[in-house]
């Protein structure tokens, strides 16, 4: 009996230490799908009280003075799976989703240096890293 509590009392220690790392050392392509969802993802869509959705959302997002950027609006899961469950393979690194999304596409307008917006149901083509989507490619 007294060999199992030592055990027991030495293995606990062991397994919260690898549980703590696991946790503390987060993964480079996890970084970059965090980035990823700040940069195109807005769901449930944001509205802009002025009706000005892509001034608003460059502002907010620190995305101002970029020529375009396009936002997804579904829940982030949905996207992800994109990469791992829900899409098919395109060119290297690339998948397309099978069904569309209601996206928003925030272009700059180089007279009025304001944005204008146009709004999609379309399929997406993401860039992948390790099953997370890292880019945004294309909508077709």
């Amino acid at each position: 009996m007294a060999l199992t509590g030592t055990w027991s009392t030495l293995l606990l220690p062991l397994i919260l230490l690898a549980a703590g790392l696991a946790l503390a050392n987060k993964h480079p392509w996890d970084e970059q799908n965090d980035k990823f969802l700040l940069r195109h993802w807005n769901y449930p869509r944001s509205e802009a009280l002025d009706g000005t959705y892509c001034q608003a959302m460059m502002q907010r997002r620190d995305l101002s003075g970029q020529d375009s950027n396009t936002f997804i609006h579904a829940p982030a899961g949905s996207i992800n799976s994109i990469c791992s469950l829900s899409g098919t393979p395109g060119l290297p690194n690339q998948c397309r989703s099978v069904a569309p999304f209601h996206l928003t596409l925030c272009a700059l307008n180089a007279t009025s240096h304001a944005y204008t917006e146009t709004r999609y149901h379309r399929r997406v083509v993401l860039a992948c890293w390790r099953g997370l989507p890292v880019d945004y490619v294309k909508h077709i």
